[in-house]
């Protein structure tokens, strides 16, 4: 998707949030100018009285006024705080939700390939940047075009030649110097936006090989690559910065002509009697507060470039040109979930020896078969050709007469459940962990899946129970518990073929015989295919088959 189409698009979500925002930047900033103009009006006419050249002062309906667009200026901008920043969350809700949806529905190979730390700078940072494309460019510049526009008719009332001078510095001359700042910043902005995740992935691998670095003594060449790109993150932010400063002094500057024609043809208007002193000091001030609208413009969107690398990022991440081919009109999951490999051969890379040649495997439907064999014979490989993870360079695989690349990719998600090597857990509850696999679960369910794959002590040995809080990729649970939890939460669903990559690792004599039987129970009429280096203690199987490494056979 084009990163213009897609900004637009995000601009047209949240349309209510977004008006309502909208509409308070604007009674702010019109409660501020009028704040401005009504003390400028005020403070005049007091002078005048003071001076006896004005008979009489009404000091109550001014000061009402200047009351009022206090209140309502302090008001609006609180409202407007709570409402901009709602309506920008919902926004980054939104597209981070849609950006992982589509980033979940990839092929195994593609995830592989993905750098931890810029994939998570583009889930995090370059999403995040995307609440400057509200809160900085739409809302301040329509808040900003509109009040101009409502001061030049204004104006008009009192005399055109003010008025079009005022438009033609604020409605011209300002977006001229906006447009310029903006596109001399594209360049240096756009380096920026990948500057930055670079350096984040860079600092990230360093301190995640930092005991490989100092085995090899390369700490201080590591070093220098680090600060070589912090330099230039440096070097770009104060480029840009002094750009920003340059487009807002202009706007100053042009800020300060109006306010000084403002004066001079102001006096021009008095001297021919046909304003107040007042009401100069009224439009005198009104046009300098005008100026707090357009000053925050030109870095606004010099930064819209950034929106626009940011965009482009996260398309490149989400909408991956290499993903597996999707067909056209899937087929319907078929009735019988058997499973078979028809003279399969499959290799990671081109250049790469094959894991599986002409192989062939036969599981029918509600059978439960072993694969065994040493690390690298394919057992591992055999588990993504059926979830169609990856796809073999020659040969079929079925699932009942249908090939998988035939299937829809949301039925093998739903169908297939997949116990991994290494499964995730999340930094959540044990209770948010186990319903990834059913939110709709109670206490009861939980508790007793629990149970069912040996873990009943320890829940009970929980101060929290279901509550207690897992660390990220279950740091303060063993390795068996760990296998064990995930074990459970697959159980709470429901598939028609169970995939199960070393499902006793790490489990001693007991558990491995306890959850033996919980799987003998749980797989009745599944189709299932368990891979597993030990195979003195198994479920209930119909065959075991164990792989060679090498060009595989049977």
């Amino acid at each position: 998707m084009n990163a213009r189409f897609r900004l637009r698009s995000l601009l047209l979500r949240r349309p209510g949030w977004q008006l309502a925002g909208l509409g308070l930047m604007m009674l702010s900033l019109i409660a501020g100018v009028g704040l401005l103009a009504l003390s400028g009006w005020f403070i005049t006419a007091s002078a005048l009285a003071g001076l006896g050249l004005i008979a009489a002062l009404d000091i109550f309906t001014p000061g009402a006024g200047i009351r009022l667009a206090a209140i309502t200026r302090t008001l609006s901008r609180y409202g407007e705080r709570l409402v901009t920043h709602e309506a920008t969350f919902r926004l980054l809700e939104d597209l981070r939700a849609e950006v992982l949806a589509r980033l979940l529905k990839h092929d195994e190979m593609f995830l592989k390939s993905l750098r931890r730390g810029d994939t998570l700078s583009r889930l995090t940072a370059d999403v995040d940047i995307l609440d400057h494309l509200y809160l900085g460019v739409t809302g301040p510049t329509l808040a900003a075009m509109a009040l101009s526009l409502l001061a030049v008719i204004l104006l008009g009332l009192i005399d055109p030649w003010l008025a079009l001078l005022t438009a033609g510095l604020l409605l011209i001359v300002n977006p001229l110097t906006v447009g310029t700042t903006r596109r001399l910043g594209r360049t240096p902005s756009q380096a920026l936006t990948q500057a930055l995740p670079d350096l984040r992935s860079l600092s990230a691998a360093g301190l995640e090989g930092l005991n490989e670095l100092r085995a090899l003594d390369r700490t201080a060449s590591y070093s220098d690559r680090v600060h070589e790109q912090s330099t230039r993150v440096v070097g770009l932010t104060r480029r840009l910065g002094s750009l920003d400063a340059l487009g807002q002094a202009l706007v100053l500057l042009t800020g300060l002509i109006a306010l000084w024609l403002a004066l001079v043809l102001g006096l021009m208007i008095f001297a021919e009697n046909q304003i107040s002193a007042p009401v100069l000091g009224l439009v005198v001030l009104a046009v300098l507060g005008l100026n707090e609208a357009w000053l925050p413009l030109p870095m606004a969107w010099r930064k819209l470039s950034q929106c626009q690398s940011a965009v482009e990022r996260i398309n490149t991440l989400s909408e991956d040109p290499a993903a597996l081919p999707q067909p056209e009109r899937p087929e319907p999951w078929p009735e019988q979930a058997s499973i078979r490999i028809d003279a399969v051969t499959f290799r990671y890379q081109p250049h790469q020896s094959a894991v599986l040649e002409d192989f062939e495997l036969e599981i029918k439907a509600g059978q439960t078969m072993v694969v065994t064999g040493p690390s690298g014979c394919g057992k591992s490989s055999l588990a993504l050709l059926i979830m169609r993870q990856v796809d073999p360079q020659q040969g079929r695989v079925l699932i009942g007469e249908s090939d998988v690349g035939h299937l829809d990719p949301d039925d093998l998600r739903q169908r297939i459940g997949y116990l991994p090597q290494n499964p995730v857990l999340f930094r959540d509850t044990l209770a948010a962990n186990l319903r990834l696999a059913d939110p709709e679960a109670d206490e009861h369910r939980l508790t007793k899946v629990l149970e069912r794959v040996g873990l009943g002590d320890f829940l009970a040995n929980l101060p929290e129970g279901l509550d207690t809080w897992l660390e990220e990729s279950g740091a303060n649970v063993s390795g068996g518990q760990r296998r064990r939890i995930a074990l459970a939460r697959l159980m709470l669903t429901d598939p028609d073929i169970v995939i199960l990559d070393e499902p006793f690792e790490s489990l001693d004599d007991d558990s491995t015989r306890m959850v033996a039987n919980a799987l003998d129970e749980w797989l009745a009429n599944r189709t299932a295919l368990i891979i597993s280096h030990a195979t003195e203690v198994l479920p209930n199987h119909d065959r075991v088959v164990s792989l060679t490494v090498g060009p595989s056979g049977t």
